[in-house]
Parts: structure tokens; sequence; C-alpha cells
């Protein structure tokens, strides 16, 4: 696993200024934006076959943004529908914030320590919910790129071979999205928010780039290769080689 090339790839391209630009207005546009994002990484990293030199990647073009977006649609629907499950979770702590609340009520010094107690260990909790939710869900989703179908999508079988042969990897994978995000956060707060479009599309290319090289690594110690869908074979040409 290649983590830092992750990040580092993404400037590669001698298209990287306007890719940026072009993801920054992307990440703007409520709910279609980060699919259509979204969809144009998924053809640079999944549908090209060997070629998997960044400097070639074809450069984000609106002219291309029904493709994007319907490549980007079928991997979302599959996380939203997924996450159903975390409804459950959610309103476990929303009712314990509120009991806590009520008891709490009229004691100062009692409603600070319960809010703290319940913020962190809530946290913790939360943290390792997610991060075994994406256990699930990652390799779900990488089958729904990979299809381009929601119904074959919901392939456990693939899912618990992908979580057996990779899972140490998917973890590492996950930490390392959690630290790079934290300097979008920073810049997100010093730029009242407007910063956070700018690094969003870096983001969406490293996790994509480490599924990818999750997938590759599943396909190497013995998994079984997903056919890929013909949607995703209609390419635009490659930049030249440098």
């Amino acid at each position: 696993m290649q983590y830092t090339k992750s990040v580092t790839d993404f400037f590669k391209s001698p298209k990287w200024g306007m890719n940026l630009l072009l993801g920054a207005v992307c990440s703007l546009i409520p709910m279609i934006g980060p699919l259509v994002l979204s969809g144009w990484l998924i053809g640079l990293f999944w549908a090209r076959g060997d070629d998997d030199n960044p400097s070639t990647f074809p450069p984000f073009n609106f002219e291309n943004f029904v493709k994007y977006l319907e490549r980007g649609l079928w991997p979302f629907v599959v996380s939203l529908v997924a996450s159903l499950v975390l409804v459950p979770v959610v309103l476990v702590f929303v009712f314990a914030f509120m009991i806590l609340a009520a008891i709490a009520d009229g004691n100062s010094e009692m409603a600070e320590f319960l809010f703290g107690l319940i913020f962190f260990f809530g946290f913790i909790v939360f943290l390792v919910v997610m991060i075994g939710f994406s256990f699930i869900t990652v390799p779900l989703m990488i089958k729904a790129i990979i299809t381009q179908d929601f119904k074959k999508s919901f392939d456990f079988k693939f899912a618990k071979s992908f979580f057996a042969l990779v899972w140490k990897e998917l973890l590492v994978s996950l930490l390392f999205l959690m630290a790079a995000s934290i300097p979008i956060c920073v810049i997100a707060f010093i730029t009242c928010g407007f910063g956070a479009y700018f690094t969003a599309p870096i983001i969406y290319f490293s996790w994509m780039h480490l599924q990818k090289q999750l997938y590759l690594l599943y396909l190497e110690r013995g998994g079984d290769a997903i056919p890929l869908s013909e949607q995703l074979t209609d390419l635009p040409p490659s930049l030249p080689r440098a």
C-alpha cells in the first residue's frame, strides 16, 4: 500500500490546477456535485486497465458531466442504503443524551460532568462503529463501482472475502484518510468553510486511490476478480506521456 502516493499522485497531472478548480466547483453543487466528482475518479482508477500513470489521467471535463454522474450514482446509492443500519445507533445516542440532560437539569456541575462523559465515550464508540461500518460498506461500494449495478453490489460473500484478505490495510487506510482530513478542518476553519471545497477533490482522489490499491491487493492474495461493467469502457483519451 502506498498511502502517501494516494495524495501526491493528484499533483502529477499537468492539469492538476484545473482539476482542483473544477473539483471545487463540483463540491459546491449540493448532492449531485460529489457524485460527479466521484464518477470522474471512477473513470480514472477503475476503467483504464493497466494505465495507472496519474500523469496521463484525463482531466476533468464538464462535457462529461452526465457520464460522471451515472458512474458515481450507484456507489452513492449503495452507501446510502447501507447507512440505514446506523439509524438505530444514532437514536440510542440521542435518547441517552436527552435522558442525561433531564437528570442533570438544575445541576450545572453534574451537567458539565455528564456532558463531558458522554462526549468522550460517545466519540470513542462513534469512531469504532464508523470503522466497523466501513469494513462492510467499502467492499460493497467497490463492487458497485466495478459492476455499476445496485443489486450485484450487495454481495456479502465478496465483502466477507475482501475483509478476510485485506482488513489490516483497510483499517490503516481509514485511519490515514481521517488523519489526512484534519488539514481540511483547519483550512475550513481559517477560511470560514470556503477552503474546504478546494481540498475536498484531493481527499476524494486519495480515497479512490486507496480503494483501488486495496482491490489490487485483494486480487494478489487470491481474491476473485469482478468483471468490469460495459458502462466503464467508454473513456476519454489519456493525456500524452511526459
